[in-house]
């Protein structure tokens, strides 16, 4: 079954989602992380989530966006995706920018990695390692594909649940962008009734204007085919230049070493 098109121009663009924020703001909206939620009152709150479950390209774009108009985000990010190295140098340059920007940055998981006897060393490593990576304590998660997996009870170790009833349950409403295909509501039928709700997007769906989720999978399969190629580019290059210069490089090697080592931190 092919997927459903996206008719509607005021979605999976840069500028439907500057426009989205934008209307939501004149219309008296609170756009808030998981960190800054409390319950509406006087007025209807947007509680602003993405799972970064593809490419990250797209975060840094929508991120921009978000800080442009003066909202911040809750971004959560996997420790063992298929898609993207946390630690690679950009992995780690983005999660930096988008604490700079103000957002909060959570941990995104599959349920499966955390039962088990060791999946509260597992849950523990994973914080740790987003905690050095970002400078903040880690506050918020939600799961990847819930409904592919039993729930874990994360209370002990964070305060906020992406599911927990009070962020799902009237007087909020969940809505997803999955798979670019809206279920029960879209964000501008929410701020049409001035309803209170999270909203959970994929940025790498909004980044590239696509019309659909075959689109965007073989838009990002393309940049990411491209990407590896220019750096097995970038590699040989520096490699010929390695053969190049072999006989001078070897040499200061060598006398680098016959120095006292330095001590890591130290000057």
């Amino acid at each position: 079954m092919p997927f459903p098109v996206n008719a509607d121009n005021r979605y999976f663009s840069p500028a439907g989602f500057k426009a989205m924020l934008t209307r939501a703001l004149a219309l008296g909206y609170r756009i808030v992380p998981f960190r800054d939620f409390e319950p509406p009152d006087t007025s209807p709150v947007l509680l602003l989530r993405h799972d970064l479950d593809g490419p990250l390209c797209g975060a840094r774009l929508i991120a921009e966006v978000e800080a442009e108009v003066g909202v911040r985000a809750t971004y959560f990010v996997q420790t063992a995706s298929d898609f993207y190295n946390l630690l690679a140098p950009k992995s780690r340059a983005l999660l930096r920018h988008l604490v700079a920007l103000g957002h909060e940055v959570g941990l995104h998981y599959e349920a499966s990695r955390y039962v088990g006897a060791h999946g509260d060393v597992s849950l523990l490593s994973d914080l740790r390692l987003l905690e050095d990576l970002t400078g903040q304590p880690v506050r918020s998660a939600s799961q990847h594909i819930p409904i592919d997996g039993d729930a874990v009870a994360l209370d002990r170790y964070l305060p906020h649940d992406a599911y927990a009833p009070r962020f799902t349950e009237p007087p909020m409403t969940y809505i997803s962008d999955s798979l670019m295909a809206w279920r029960q509501a879209t964000p501008h039928d929410l701020i049409d009734r001035g309803a209170s709700f999270q909203l959970l997007t994929h940025p790498e769906t909004w980044a590239g204007n696509y019309r659909d989720m075959a689109e965007a999978l073989a838009g990002m399969m393309n940049e990411e085919i491209e990407a590896i190629r220019a750096r097995y580019r970038d590699v040989a290059a520096y490699y010929a230049a390695l053969i190049e210069t072999r006989a001078e490089r070897d040499k200061l090697f060598v006398d680098a070493r016959r120095k006292t080592p330095r001590t890591i931190g130290g000057p």
